[in-house]
């Protein structure tokens, strides 16, 4: 079966990589989210391709172009390069030599059904070359046009061979999934639940963050509970109704960042477990921090009588997520339709600079000092109370007042 790759035979970049490629006996393909993507008719940013090269080789061949690389997975295969600010994955066929739930030990091979029968789901198992010609093992194409999220093989030996694969299901499923899981599978889930904990937090972390930019995600957290997973990731008394909730103001979750996602679902009493849980970073764990604390002292009629105030206050990154979070606590219709604007205004406005500065204020013969701060900052709260209206003149009237 032949597929539609125009766009990406007329990209200069991705075919100087595969012309780089190109040996006697030696095939390179795309795969992966790239390929998946492209046959959904959905748009794509990175470009991922196998190579039946070994890895020294291809990096041998990147270098001898001058291509910038990235060799961190290169023990397993993979290399990065970056052409004009786009990174295209090159990863080698591999099969598993020794698993043993966390990590594989692989071996470099030269066969494109050995490497397929590795890779978790059916939807990873396709690929296809420079002329367009698809390749699929294991019915992919079926199961991706479907929404069918299936594991390659048997579930539990597949499951048993990386734990992992759990959350990777669940993270496909929130991207593709439109079939229902059976009833069947959510009971092997369950059973292989506790193994999570085998697992470093960093991988969770990196698993459970692309879960919580699923497109259905409500529908995503209710199976991971159902089947005994998300207690193992933010324990137990997690609150899913306020992800229910954002249903009624945002067609999608994922135009949602992460952090402001996460606090939505953990309970504050298990915010410190949960930091060390999932080993967040420090921006995050702030963030976390600040819309559950920030979110109790919210006033509406406040922020409607000055929104930039509450912008000045706060920046408008956290005072998105703040709204966010006070309209999921008690959603209704006519609460949407004023937070829809407050929401435009946000994305549409910051805080405009104050148009005097401190060697206005030295000009008036104010001495250098903490004191220059304290004017300039009475001179601001009284141009934010105005909604950043008072001009330039204006504000040097009211510093004169103050000095």
């Amino acid at each position: 079966m032949n597929i539609d790759i125009k766009k990406w035979q007329r990209n200069k970049d991705i075919k100087l990589i595969f012309n780089l490629l190109k040996k006697k006996n030696e095939e390179t393909r795309f795969i992966g989210g790239c390929l998946r993507n492209l046959l959904l008719n959905k748009d794509t940013d990175d470009i991922d391709i196998a190579t039946s090269i070994e890895p020294r080789i291809v990096l041998g061949i990147l270098k001898k172009r001058k291509i910038k690389t990235v060799i961190t997975g290169i023990s397993h295969g993979t290399i990065i390069a970056i052409i004009n600010n786009k990174k295209i994955e090159v990863t080698t066929l591999r099969k598993d030599i020794k698993t043993d739930g966390r990590y594989a030990k692989v071996k470099f091979t030269k066969d494109w059904v050995v490497d397929s029968n590795r890779r978790d789901l059916t939807i990873n198992a396709l690929s296809c070359n420079f002329k367009g010609e698809l390749f699929d093992y294991h019915n992919g194409l079926d199961d991706l046009k479907k929404g069918n999220i299936q594991f390659i093989g048997d579930t539990e030996k597949r499951i048993k061979e990386d734990y992992l694969r759990i959350l990777r299901y669940f993270r496909f499923y929130g991207l593709y999934g439109r079939k229902k899981i059976n009833e069947k599978d959510i009971k092997i889930f369950k059973k292989f639940s506790a193994n999570l904990k085998k697992l470093s937090s960093e991988r969770i972390y990196s698993e459970f963050k692309k879960i919580l930019l699923s497109k259905n995600l409500y529908e995503v957290l209710v199976l991971l509970k159902k089947s005994k997973l998300l207690k193992y990731i933010i324990f137990e008394h997690n609150d899913l109704k306020r992800i229910k909730n954002l249903e009624k103001i945002s067609k999608s979750s994922n135009s949602i960042d992460f952090s402001t996602l996460l606090s939505l679902i953990i309970k504050e009493k298990n915010l410190l477990k949960v930091f060390n849980n999932l080993k967040l970073s420090n921006s995050e764990k702030e963030k976390i921090k600040n819309i559950i604390n920030y979110q109790k002292k919210i006033n509406i009629k406040e922020i409607e009588s000055n929104l930039l105030k509450f912008i000045h206050k706060y920046g408008n990154d956290l005072c998105f997520s703040l709204l966010i979070y006070d309209f999921v606590k008690s959603p209704n219709n006519s609460k949407k339709k004023k937070y829809l604007k407050f929401f435009s205004f946000i994305k549409n406005n910051e805080v405009p600079k104050l148009p005097v500065f401190g060697k206005d204020v030295i000009n008036m013969g104010v001495k250098s000092g903490p004191i220059i701060g304290k004017i300039l900052k009475s001179v601001e709260d009284w141009w934010i109370n105005n909604k950043a209206k008072p001009n330039r003149q204006q504000c040097l009237k009211k510093l004169k007042e103050l000095c």
